[in-house]
């Protein structure tokens, strides 16, 4: 199977970075995502591509970075960070942050896996942050994660959920992975179903009756 290719830079699927010191990490965390579904694994081509996507100007300062952290990726998000003195990561990812993407997230369409994909880099961006400084419980991560949805495909995502385990109990929480895969797999369905209702269908055969003939004095036909 032929891994795919890393975009170029300004195409719509190429990360990008706003230039707002806050959105360093979600910049890093998408080149890294990115990278990792091309194959492009190590860590020096990891910050390869962390400076394609950026500003001649962004570039510049972090090739500076780039030379001293001998290939070492983590490294080089710490010192692309101290770049930027002005910006407390605790303060761009907190819990309050969590729940203005959740709620935002509510009024938004889920139609399709692009749609699915978005919302999960916004809310992983945080939420991770938040769990590995056991500030969020599992439990937790998966009730924020689900509230996210639309009431209707909430709906439909819990009723898939209850076909799965049909002793779960109402009050006990699933977890993330089990509500993604589902998300997943209703969105596919939809894809599906929408493909096939804009396939064109083929011309129906054009079936043409025999010609009557009708006598020219009774009316009957029959006989001329």
């Amino acid at each position: 199977m032929i891994s795919p290719q890393m975009p170029c830079k300004g195409v719509p699927k190429a990360p990008t970075f706003s230039g707002d010191p806050c959105d360093v990490t979600d910049y890093l965390d998408d080149v890294a995502r990115l990278c990792k579904a091309c194959r492009a694994i190590s860590r020096a081509k990891k910050i390869k591509y962390a400076l394609k996507y950026v500003s001649r100007e962004v570039e510049k300062l972090w090739c500076h970075a780039a030379y001293y952290c001998k290939a070492d990726w983590d490294a080089f998000g710490r010192l692309v960070m101290r770049f930027y003195p002005e910006v407390d990561v605790d303060a761009c990812h907190t819990h309050s942050a969590l729940q203005h993407v959740v709620e935002r997230q509510v009024s938004i369409p889920m139609t399709s896996r692009a749609d699915l994909g978005a919302y999960l880099h916004e809310f992983e961006s945080i939420s991770l942050y938040l769990l590995c400084k056991e500030c969020l419980s599992e439990s937790e991560r998966s009730h924020w994660f689900l509230d996210g949805f639309s009431p209707e495909f909430k709906s439909a995502l819990l009723h898939c959920l209850s076909l799965l385990d049909l002793n779960h109990h109402p009050e006990d929480p699933w977890t993330t992975d089990e509500i993604l895969l589902q998300a997943k797999h209703i969105l596919m369905v939809q894809e599906c179903a929408l493909i096939t209702c804009t396939e064109p269908q083929p011309p129906k055969p054009c079936i043409q009756q025999p010609a009557h003939h009708f006598c020219y004095f009774c009316g009957q036909d029959g006989h001329i």
